[in-house]
């Protein structure tokens, strides 16, 4: 009799022993599955976005299993689509709670002594919670449903000396019961009375999961709240497929170098974090969480190269895969692991410049030479020398027209015509025809260029009579008959025909041969006449440039002097020589022969950085201050907007460490945490505050750079590398300094 205390005593232990062996044999079972599909060693498992109802539809048949006998439920075979849904469980939004997150440790046994101490000195309840984000234990008090209803707690906090608090938001209680219920395409349904069934398709089929399509198989599990999520059970090499395209577009950043560099990051992500959300049933999520993962519908040619190119290599530091942090954006710089993420505080993850050095930058910049185009302007005084450029590569105009003297004298009814009948042949329009007419005046000028290109209509459909006194604006066009009217107020309408200083169009003069200039270049345009295409240098040489375009690189021949375009002021001027580094945007054209005979440099220009191409290598963004004041008071408290501090920059000028200043509180916050408190793209930024004449705060600019944490390989930063010829490996040498690349088939120890 003495033994049944002890027993009973054991009796919950034996239970989760026995659940675990259970969970051992279906997710034994599970990868069976998985490897009869052609699926190999090492899985991962990857938890897709939890629904309450779940799509599962498949390009052939499949079945629907239970995993813990591997008997197929409802029906032997599935085809078409099959819903499952969340029985029991909420209908609406899983409920929350807020807690004050108060500190943070590495180890639960510390998180469960400063909890027990907190408990004791303040008789306020608290909870752990493991961060499997951050790999540590976070301790957080209190109770709320809302977050202002922390504030008195936040307020007693601090009062008692406590700092860092941060009220964060977590779901509420797990939801017990729920099972799933299977409903096919004629609505019969079956109640399997199951929290996990397994999907698997047909061998060399695939299946989707509401309209998105995987490899592998996929098992839907109840969730601890209540919902669907459905897991793809995959092999990692695979599994980078929809990984390496969903973080580093290959059609947008089409470098295979900077593609593989992003592969191994990515695997060895994976690796690092293998069972990272272990209680719920799967290792790694499939957003920027912790990597974006997309699945078949973005696999890529370039980017499976990459994957295939490096497969099994992997990012070691003293034994295991390094934490293979990646940023989108740095702006020019990473930033040190710690000071963004105190827990990360690696010596790899430290803070690099992203660019060459100063003496690879001289080599690497070419300079093409060009023709001596001067900066050529029309009556107006308004630049029309990349227009002229532009007709004269076509053939439209003669190089020998590309001067002052000959734009400037007047424009005779032979030049128009000569001009049409040429854009006539670029364009593929219908060559004008009969007598030319005068062109004595703007108005006849005019008249007579719209009827050469069939432009007609458009003046007399498109402006009423009522338009053309608001788009002439000019007394002396009132004089003239309606056809000349509106022919004039139809190229004003287009913005090529500008008027004068004083606002007139000088109607009754003739005008001078670069006067319609603007408006030819807009006709040839309108029909993509002249063959302009966009691309980003990846070399230049002495006869040639590499251009990155589409889905590859292309080297073309210059021609011996090609009209060229630098910027100012962010507009095209001619220039005889253009210097190019890789990495910068250019626009051009080929001659029939397939030699550049026009090219410009392209905005933005923004130095030499390898992130530079990125469109958030730089931005501006304004806030008022009640802007501000909702997403600080969300997460510290501090009432009405006094001030923004900063305290200390990285080593890349990143905000670490802002005090914030608020009519009831002031805190300091460090690291990440004042990228979301303040709701910024990212932490490279100038704080500029705009005050009242009380001193009040009206609005605060962000000045900054990047996007994205700033730490670890630089995802541009990476293409840019790639670009002026860099390989993978130097190019993650470079981001994770001390790093060692190895190969790599199974998991450590």
């Amino acid at each position: 009799m003495a033994r049944i205390p002890r027993l009973a005593a054991a009796l919950p232990l034996i239970v989760v022993a026995c659940a675990a062996a259970l969970a051992a044999d279906i997710d034994e079972r599970l990868r069976k599955s998985a490897a009869g599909l052609g699926q190999r060693e090492p899985m991962i498992r990857i938890g897709l976005a939890p629904v309450h109802r779940v799509e599962i539809g498949s390009d052939g048949t499949f079945r629907v299993l239970d995993p813990a006998t591997g008997k197929p439920l409802f029906k032997p075979v599935f085809s078409g689509t099959l819903h499952v849904v969340a029985e029991g469980g909420p209908t609406g939004e899983v409920p929350s709670v807020y807690r004050v997150q108060v500190a943070a440790f590495s180890s639960e046994q510390a998180a469960e002594a400063e909890l027990k101490r907190l408990v004791a000195e303040t008789g306020i309840q608290g909870v752990i919670r493991r961060d499997p984000d951050r790999g540590v234990f976070r301790v957080r008090m209190g109770t709320g449903r809302t977050r202002l209803s922390l504030n008195t707690l936040l307020e007693r906090l601090r009062r008692a000396g406590m700092s860092g608090l941060w009220v964060t938001e977590e779901p509420a209680e797990e939801i017990a019961g729920v099972t799933l219920r299977l409903v096919d395409e004629s609505y019969d349904s079956f109640a399997s009375g199951l929290n996990r069934v397994a999907i698997v398709p047909r061998k060399g089929s695939h299946l989707e999961v509401d309209g998105k399509p995987y490899r592998g198989l996929i098992e839907l599990r109840v969730s601890p709240f209540g919902t669907v999520r459905p897991i793809n059970w995959i092999e990692i090499e695979r599994y980078l497929l929809g990984v390496v395209p969903a973080e580093l577009g290959p059609e947008v950043w089409p470098e295979l170098e900077a593609l593989r560099s992003q592969a191994v990051a990515a695997r060895t992500y994976a690796w690092r974090n293998l069972g990272q959300f272990e209680d719920e049933g799967f290792d790694l999520c499939a957003t920027p969480r912790c990597q974006v993962y997309e699945g078949m519908k973005v696999e890529h040619p370039l980017s499976d190269r990459a994957v295939h190119g490096t497969r099994g290599e992997v990012l070691f530091h003293e034994g295991k895969p390094i934490i293979a942090l990646y940023t989108a954006t740095c702006g020019g710089h990473t930033e040190n692991g710690g000071e963004i993420f105190s827990e990360h505080d690696e010596p790899y993850l430290t803070g690099v410049p992203c660019r060459a050095e100063t003496a690879a930058l001289e080599t690497l910049r070419g300079t093409v030479p060009g023709w001596p185009l001067p900066a050529l302007t029309d009556a107006t005084g308004a630049p029309i020398a990349r227009d002229a450029a532009i007709l004269a590569a076509a053939g439209v105009l003669s190089i020998t027209e590309l001067t002052r003297e000959r734009l400037s004298a007047p424009l005779t009814a032979e030049d128009l015509r000569r001009w049409t009948r040429a854009l006539a042949t670029t364009t593929g329009l219908t060559a004008p025809v009969g007598d030319p007419g005068p062109v004595d005046d703007l108005g006849r000028a005019a008249e007579s260029l719209l009827a050469d290109v069939g432009w007609t209509g458009r003046a007399e459909v498109l402006l009423s009579e009522e338009d053309l006194p608001a788009l002439l604006r000019d007394p002396a066009a009132d004089k003239l008959p309606e056809t000349r009217r509106r022919a004039i107020a139809y190229l004003a309408w287009t913005e090529s025909l500008r008027p004068f200083g004083d606002g007139s169009f000088q109607v009754d003069r003739r005008p001078a041969r670069s006067r319609l200039i603007p408006s030819l270049a807009d006709i040839g345009q309108t029909y993509e006449a002249f063959g302009l295409a966009e691309g980003v240098v990846s070399g230049v040489g002495a006869t040639s440039l590499r251009i990155v375009r589409g889905k590859g690189e292309i080297r073309l021949p210059l021609k011996r002097q090609p009209f060229l375009f630098g910027l100012s002021g962010g507009k095209p001027v001619p220039v005889r020589e253009l210097p190019l580094w890789p990495g910068d945007r250019v626009r051009y054209r080929t001659d029939p022969a397939g030699s550049v005979d026009f090219l410009e440099l392209r905005p933005p220009v923004k130095g030499v950085a390898d992130d530079r191409s990125s469109a958030v290598y730089s931005w501006t963004r304004r806030k008022t201050r009640r802007e501000l004041e909702v997403s600080i008071n969300q997460r510290v408290a501090v009432g009405k907007l006094r001030d923004l501090v900063i305290r200390r920059r990285g080593v890349s000028g990143r905000v670490v460490q802002l005090e914030i200043v608020g009519s009831k509180a002031s805190t300091v916050v460090r690291g990440f945490d004042v990228r979301r408190v303040l709701d910024l793209r990212e932490l490279l930024t100038v704080i500029e505050i705009q005050r009242d004449p009380a001193g009040e705060i009206q609005a605060v600019v962000f000045a900054g750079k990047g996007w994205g944490h700033g730490v670890g390989l630089c995802q541009v930063g990476a293409y840019g590398m790639a670009l002026r010829g860099v390989g993978y490996k130097e190019i993650l040498a470079h981001y994770y300094r001390g790093a060692r690349l190895t190969k790599m088939e199974r998991p450590p120890g």
